[in-house]
């Protein structure tokens, strides 16, 4: 049994205040995931060290790196951690099991995708609320670590400690234009495709970002008419104008019947790009959310 006088006298948030800067190796990042000054998180951490008689941390060139004592605290301290907010939260599970919220890029509903949500739906009474992350203005890690989301997929791999980010898909990318466009056919070369216009899904997600930086080496002359940050915009300005773009190949496949859109073959493919997983790893203390990213297959492409 506790001795619970012990622990009346000891401040349980010099506790949490570690863990958060274990988890950053940085007493800023720390700071403002916990919505509290840099100087508080210092102050916290001083106190800890006074009283395991232990820096827990030192400096390793621009950064700082635990000490035996701090790794061994961590070992002990993230199990126990996760059984009290699982204790705290007890009594809402139910209600808060009954939503499961994903946040990803709009371009992101691939058959992989549906399956995973299928799957989801499976679960009985457990709804699924789905965000466009491009328009949200909070970082991956605000999302995650405020449990604002369950489980994010982003063009972005994440390092950290306290997070799983796993690959979930590569998706291949094409050239589209509109099925009678009157210059292109079902193949083009370089300099015929150049010669036409462009649009530009603008959006400040940086793997999209980066995508289109990458294809700047093969395009470089390409010309922009239309930029939008809806992808169902993009691909409407290709269905009733001249100008082309490009898309993961899933989505062609949903939209070329029904808006008359066609492939335009390169002698060089488009490079793909992938789509990667996040989620807290103490997540998987619940049994619910283990049961279901247990559904997100194996498999990693799709590219068919």
């Amino acid at each position: 049994m506790a001795n619970l006088y012990d622990l009346k006298r000891f401040d349980l948030n010099l506790l949490v205040i570690f863990e958060c800067i274990y988890q950053h190796l940085s007493i800023s990042k720390a700071a403002e995931m916990l919505c509290i000054t840099p100087s508080a998180v210092s102050q916290s951490l001083q106190r800890l060290r006074t009283q395991l008689k232990d820096p827990l941390f030192v400096r390793s060139g621009k950064g700082i790196t635990p000490t035996t004592v701090a790794v061994n605290l961590h070992q002990h301290l993230s199990k126990n951690l996760n059984q009290l907010e699982q204790t705290i939260n007890m009594m809402g599970d139910i209600e808060l099991e009954k939503k499961f919220v994903i946040y990803g890029p709009e371009l992101n509903f691939t058959p992989r995708l549906a399956s995973f949500m299928n799957a989801i739906l499976a679960e009985p009474d457990l709804q699924i609320e789905y965000h466009d992350f491009t328009t949200t203005s909070d970082s991956v890690e605000n999302l995650l670590h405020h449990r604002k989301a369950d489980i994010i997929f982003t063009t972005t791999p994440v390092h950290n400690r306290s997070f799983v980010c796993e690959k979930f898909l590569e998706a291949r990318i094409i050239l589209v234009c509109r099925e009678d466009h009157p210059r292109l056919g079902n193949h083009a070369t370089l300099d015929e495709v150049l010669k036409e216009r462009f649009t530009l899904y603008d959006v400040p997600d940086s793997g999209i970002k980066q995508y289109q930086y990458d294809m700047d080496s093969i395009w470089a002359e390409r010309k922009y008419a239309f930029r939008s940050s809806s992808f169902i915009s993009i691909i409407n300005a290709i269905h009733k104008t001249d100008l082309i773009g490009v898309m993961p190949y899933s989505y062609f496949t949903l939209m070329k019947e029904s808006l008359h859109l066609k492939e335009v073959v390169l002698s060089t493919p488009l490079p793909p790009t992938s789509i990667y997983t996040l989620y807290n790893r103490a997540s998987l203390n619940s049994e619910l959310f283990t049961r279901v990213i247990g559904k997100l297959s194996s498999g990693s492409s799709d590219m068919d």
